[in-house]
């Protein structure tokens, strides 16, 4: 008996109209993400103003002056201490690794826990900062599945973004460390995805937040601290 033979389903090819399409859609976001993001990254060109709200054309610049801010920071002592990146964000690691450099915790301080994640499409940018108080510490951890390029830093209330001090500017798929505000401001980071694929970044800490904003191309928005969820 003869086996039947296996039915071949054939897969209809787009039409040319459909073929337009796509092409003109890939052309047009291919475009977007050259004007919006990859010039001002990469060549420092900022046609339409993003790159500077964003902080991508500071990722094109090149030579002492690009890293005043950086130089400003690692001025500073007794800020911030990496931890493995094991390390539980909690409380009790944050006043462990305090004790053990001998900074004090401030009296009332009060400590609070939250998480956050967010997906970068390809090239896009986030900034997420918390707000504290002078001598405020936290301890945080931060991952995604992938190296972003991120910086660390922080805005002081007076001076504003003139007085920014960077603490860590380079290309790493985390960050664990304990960070003691220098100064009254918002203190956070400056995230990118520098990979044509969706990367998600996501953060667990604990400090005397006092609240927490997020920067896009829409600008400044309000975020409400986000306890983990419990195992």
């Amino acid at each position: 008996m003869t086996d039947p033979q296996p039915t071949i389903q054939t897969v209809p090819l787009p039409s040319p109209r459909q073929a337009a399409i796509g092409s003109a859609v890939a052309i047009v976001v291919a475009t977007v993400a050259m004007v919006f993001f990859i010039l001002p990254a990469e060549l420092g060109i900022d046609l339409t103003g993003f790159g500077s709200r964003t902080g991508l054309v500071g990722l094109a610049q090149k030579g002492p002056a690009a890293n005043i801010y950086l130089e400003r920071g690692l001025k500073r002592t007794n800020v911030l201490f990496p931890l493995d990146a094991t390390a539980k964000p909690d409380e009790a690691t944050l006043r462990a690794t305090l004790a053990a450099k001998g900074v004090a915790v401030p009296a009332g301080a009060k400590f609070v826990s939250d998480h956050w994640q967010y997906e970068l499409l390809p090239y896009d940018s986030i900034e997420m900062k918390y707000k504290l108080a002078q001598g405020q510490p936290m301890v945080f951890s931060w991952h995604a599945p992938v190296p972003l390029h991120y910086d660390m830093h922080s805005v002081p209330d007076q001076g504003g973004n003139d007085a920014t001090e960077s603490f860590a500017i380079t290309d790493a798929p985390s960050q664990t460390a304990v960070y003691v505000a220098p100064f009254t401001g918002i203190h956070g980071w400056f995230w990118q995805n520098q990979t044509l694929n969706p990367v998600t970044v996501s953060i667990d800490a604990t400090g005397a937040f006092a609240g927490a904003v997020t920067f896009d191309q829409a600008g400044e928005h309000p975020r409400t601290l986000e306890p983990p969820a419990r195992p």
